[in-house]
């Protein structure tokens, strides 16, 4: 049975995906309803395409990722393929504590352009 967010991120789980200004969805979002509010204004602006994972790289409490992604900006009409690594740390009872998206920023921005 799948997880829920309050079963996979810690209390004081923080998420940081610093982007563009006239990226709706960039900043810092912290707790669940922070991660909740996030992935709500990802969904009102993008239409998600592939999102492919080429790399991992994992210790006890750190894992990192690496891959690409491939979407649309409904409001302007323009896809962007852009390449990732997302930073995930781990408490002692295996719930998400932080997560950084680093992004191609540049390339993200200029489909909200």
């Amino acid at each position: 049975m799948p997880l829920t967010s309050e079963e996979c991120l810690a209390d004081d789980f923080v998420l940081e995906n610093y982007l563009p200004e006239h990226i709706p969805f960039g900043g810092r979002y912290q707790g669940v309803s922070g991660f909740l509010l996030y992935m709500t204004e990802i969904a009102e602006a993008i239409e998600m395409g592939p999102l492919n994972m080429d790399e991992w790289v994992a210790d006890a409490r750190t894992v990192a990722v690496r891959g690409e992604e491939q979407s649309l900006v409904p409001a302007t009409g323009r896809k962007y393929n852009m390449r990732f690594v997302h930073w995930l740390t781990f408490d002692n009872d295996g719930r998400i504590t932080h997560m950084r998206e680093f992004n191609d920023t540049d390339e993200m921005g200029k489909a909200f352009d």
